[in-house]
């Protein structure tokens, strides 16, 4: 089965995603983590990035530096959107390819797409989990990682409210509580999906 996994910023997708992948074999493709190496390894993207944002974003190695990109780019959404027309075409290309060696061979596949439902890629995937929260308990997170208050109302209001990305998923998975109830949840999640492996033993 092909699912793609999204959520709001401080959701607990990440956990909710290593409980699936510790209850079945997913084949996974992790967005973020993609979106580090690019910037961090890929010529082109750091000399977009650079084209675009000045040399103030690259590090002392070379690479670009999140850090520094970050306040630029949420505090001005013409600048994210630049980021974005860099970054996504390049993220997509590579979970499209993980997607149609999965489909092919038949292996279910995990992908973590934070902005799943604001690029439109809800329809390659067979089943679309939002992991979702409360907006009191995503600033409480986010004010936990030594955030300010600016930055957090920034980062909330760059991606959809999470009504928007509620009427779009499939299914729903609600994390404003303990991990434990997060992982019954995993558990009734793949209870129902319709999985083509083996669950891990």
């Amino acid at each position: 089965m092909l699912i793609a996994l999204t959520g709001g910023i401080a959701t607990g997708k990440t956990t909710f995603r290593h409980l699936l992948v510790d209850r079945h074999p997913f084949e996974v493709f992790d967005a973020d983590a993609c979106v580090h190496k690019l910037l961090s390894s890929d010529a082109g993207i750091i000399a977009a990035v650079t084209a675009a944002f000045g040399h103030r974003v690259l590090s002392s190695e070379g690479q670009v530096d999140r850090q520094a990109l970050r306040p630029l780019v949420f505090a001005d959404p013409d600048a994210r959107r630049r980021l974005e027309a860099i970054l996504h075409p390049a993220v997509r290309q590579r979970w499209q390819g993980r997607l149609d060696t999965c489909r092919e061979s038949g292996r279910d596949f995990l992908a973590d797409i934070p902005l799943l439902f604001e690029t439109s890629g809800e329809g390659y995937f067979e089943a679309s989990v939002l992991v979702a929260a409360s907006g009191g308990v995503q600033r409480e997170r986010l004010g936990a990682r030594g955030l300010d208050s600016g930055m957090v109302e920034q980062m909330l209001a760059s991606q959809w409210p999470m009504v928007e990305k509620l009427k779009r998923a499939s299914s729903v998975v609600w994390n404003d509580g303990t991990l434990g109830a997060l992982a019954r949840q995993a558990d009734l999640l793949l209870e129902c999906l319709p999985l083509r492996q083996p669950r891990h033993r």
